[in-house]
């Protein structure tokens, strides 16, 4: 079952696009990755399907119904956690959140409150104006998580997080996707989405340019590699025209950084070759991870 349809959805502001013609379901059960830089379209779509904005053309549907806007269309049955989370500074993330769950018609939350704040490591007697970035996102992940939602709706859910608890907040959405809840995860992290989603669409600048498993995505960005060589030891030289699709970044006395498409096999055998120290896998912006993919993109036209 589709619990989220997006159908031919347009949204301009003015002379500036936003979207253009967008079509995309998710079936319940499933994490969806929704992949872009910034100004790409991923949160003018969240916004229209929830509502929040008035689509030029085309259809939002959320769980069957048409999303009508400002009409709150099924929103008891999401779980939305927007990019730019406000809450009311004075209060307390306890009664914050209490504050929310009584605007919905769940009253069971205050134990799934308690059970996730003690997971998350947020104290929720502490005033939201007190609480750090990291801390103030908590709230939100709580927000969207507290009533068990059929549906959530993830912009950028780890931004301000530390490794750690971006572990845990991806843990909570598999064990949500499990119980059968539909997740759209909107994401700048390619290690993020690639570590949880099964598909994912692709947007550049409003349009659509991909919609695939998240392995054949994953094939066509580029990873990084930071290799340290051993002390004293010489660095190599990238063999000319033999290792197709690598490229070396940048380098000094005893480090280099090396850019790779596909699979690390080939440009792992060529670095057993010397005397290597250790090796980091860089996170990777999804901007700077897609650029070659978006340069190959011959169906896309401006």
């Amino acid at each position: 079952m589709e619990t989220i349809e997006i159908q031919n959805l347009t949204k301009r502001y003015g002379s500036s696009r936003g979207v253009e013609d967008l079509s995309f379901s998710i079936k319940a059960g499933e994490i969806f990755g929704y992949l872009g830089p910034n100004g790409s379209g991923k949160t003018t779509t969240i916004r229209c399907l929830m509502g929040l904005l008035r689509p030029t053309s085309g259809d939002c549907f959320v769980l069957g119904k048409r999303v009508k806007h400002g009409k709150a269309t099924g929103h008891e049955h999401i779980g939305y956690l927007p990019g730019d989370f406000r809450i009311w500074p004075g209060l307390t993330a306890r009664k914050s959140l209490k504050l929310m769950a009584s605007l919905g018609s769940s009253d069971n939350t205050n134990k799934r409150k308690e059970e996730l704040a003690e997971r998350l490591g947020l104290d929720l007697d502490r005033k939201i104006r007190a609480l750090s970035k990291g801390n103030r996102q908590k709230v939100g992940i709580i927000y969207a998580f507290q009533h068990q939602p059929e549906i959530l709706i993830l912009d950028e859910p780890t931004i301000g997080l530390d490794p750690l608890m971006k572990q845990i907040v991806l843990e909570l959405i598999r064990e949500a996707a499990q119980k059968g809840a539909t997740v759209l995860l909107s994401s700048h992290d390619l290690s993020e989405v690639s570590a949880i989603c099964q598909r994912a669409a692709i947007l550049r600048e409003g349009y659509l340019v991909e919609l695939a498993p998240i392995s054949k995505i994953v094939q066509h960005g580029e990873s990084r590699l930071k290799v340290w060589f051993a002390e004293g030891a010489k660095i190599p030289v990238l063999p000319e025209g033999k290792l197709p699709g690598i490229r070396i970044i940048q380098q000094n006395s005893n480090t280099m950084q090396i850019a790779y498409q596909g699979k690390a096999d080939t440009v792992l055998k060529w670095l057993a070759e010397f005397p290597v120290d250790r090796i980091a896998t860089p996170e990777t912006s999804l901007e700077d991870a897609f650029i070659q993919y978006y340069k190959r993109e011959a169906r896309y036209e401006k």
